[in-house]
């Protein structure tokens, strides 16, 4: 594993969501493999040992008069973009008292919305929505998926 330079040369983005919603969501890149251990990997990302895995979906609302600029392909609803990840997050979190993490339960939240519960019938408010400490929202890295990253800062309303 190595820590990528340019953006060709990146595998794995992944959005580190801290618990505190106060502190901000930073950005960390691999290529190859993602890291469980050592510096910026998802143990130290997640300040846990622990790790599950668990599907996840970031949805970005904007304004219609902006779907020009993405390709039919990225807009899986007229007015919203779509970016499906996983989330890495502590698994120990209800036994060892972490604080519930709004900003990564919403990417649940959003994931449950929008493909259902797929391993029977799950309530997306109940606890498989609610996730515990710090948490990473990780995407491999493709041209569609740079696109809609960019576009998070830049469009509507919406997001974290």
């Amino acid at each position: 594993m190595t820590r990528a330079k340019t953006i060709e040369k990146i595998d794995f983005l992944a959005l580190k969501i801290p618990a505190d919603a106060e502190e901000k969501i930073t950005v960390t890149t691999w290529t190859g493999d993602i890291p469980f251990q050592g510096k910026d990997g998802i143990h130290e990302q997640c300040n846990c040992r622990l790790i599950q895995i668990v599907p996840a979906l970031f949805s970005q609302t904007y304004n219609k008069a902006l779907s020009k600029k993405y390709s039919k392909s990225l807009l899986l609803e007229e007015g919203t973009l779509n970016l499906d990840g996983e989330l890495y997050c502590d698994e120990e979190g209800l036994l060892t008292g972490k604080q519930r993490n709004y900003r990564a339960s919403m990417m649940r939240k959003w994931y449950f919305d929008r493909y259902g519960a797929g391993e029977g019938v799950w309530d997306r408010n109940s606890e498989h929505a609610h996730i515990l400490g710090d948490a990473c929202f990780v995407v491999r890295v493709t041209d569609d998926n740079m696109k809609i990253i960019r576009s998070f800062n830049t469009l509507g309303k919406g997001g974290l």
